[in-house]
């Protein structure tokens, strides 16, 4: 008898082990939560704000990665800080017209502007060329350089080039906004899914979104993301932490919704935009 009990605890200790294992060391693709009850917009609209999420250490399990229900008290005076100083916004039309111009204007414009005036400067030259004018300044320079790479960015992809930096937080802020009070879910995920559907036509997927949000974090800070301790190094650092699964993120945002997701504007959830107990029933038939 004894000898049985041993066994099927032994037997029973194993499996344990195996479905941690299996847990720990899933393939890629297949690192999702499965406690996420967010609806599949909410999920993109978090894995647009992924980096911004990950360096105020969030969770995307929750509505803009903060919103944990039931501890309001807690997280809204702080957000409401955020929000007034980084956004000057404390209340509706600060809100609309801030997120509003994220998807309509944004950093795009400025960006624009000192990429013609360098164009002007630099017009013809080469990687190789832009590189070495670089390095007048700083020895070190190389293609992530502020040079480099912001101007073969704006050859390529224009004003564009930094959508995904405007998009992205646009997608995130927005959310903060709703869990502030200062915007309804309604006029939430109107500008929030604007954003995240103008992005969709012109990025191909997760990776060119997010190394377009790293673009225009280099932009604001106006730094070379070789510089170890520069803001863009440590955002690209969390960005590969975030795509690969590693650190602290075991479950990888760009997984837990398709880039194409037809994004909606219908509310589906409750007010912490998770899905309602049939509509998941129904979601897994």
């Amino acid at each position: 008898m004894k000898g049985s009990t041993a066994i099927l605890i032994t037997i029973g200790v194993g499996l344990v082990l195996i479905l941690i294992l299996r847990y720990f060391f899933r393939p890629r693709e297949k690192r999702t939560d499965w406690l996420n009850r967010l609806s599949p917009t909410f999920r993109w609209l978090n894995a647009a704000g992924s980096i911004l999420i990950a360096a105020n250490k969030g969770t995307f399990r929750y509505l803009g990665g903060i919103a944990i229900p039931g501890g309001e008290k807690n997280y809204v005076p702080m957000l409401k800080r955020v929000l007034w100083e980084y956004w000057e916004i404390q209340g509706y039309e600060q809100a609309m017209e801030e997120m509003r111009y994220l998807v309509d204007t944004g950093m795009r414009a400025r960006y624009a502007q000192e990429m013609r005036g360098l164009e002007s400067v630099y017009s013809g030259y080469s990687e190789e060329e832009l590189i070495e004018a670089a390095r007048k300044t700083n020895p070190n320079a190389n293609e992530d350089s502020y040079l480099p790479k912001m101007l073969l960015a704006w050859r390529r992809y224009g004003e564009n080039a930094l959508l995904g930096w405007d998009a992205g937080r646009c997608c995130l802020v927005a959310q903060w906004c709703f869990v502030c009070g200062y915007l309804s879910m309604e006029e939430m995920l109107d500008v929030a899914v604007d954003a995240g559907r103008l992005a969709q036509k012109v990025f191909q997927n997760w990776e060119e979104m997010m190394e377009s949000y790293l673009l225009g974090s280099q932009f604001w800070q106006h730094e070379d993301a070789n510089d170890p301790n520069s803001m863009t190094a440590a955002r690209w650092a969390l960005y590969r932490d975030l795509w690969s699964g590693k650190g602290r993120y075991r479950v990888i945002p760009y997984m837990e919704a398709p880039f194409d997701l037809s994004l909606s504007k219908e509310i589906l959830t409750d007010q912490y935009g998770r899905m309602l107990e049939q509509q998941v029933l129904n979601r897994k038939k």
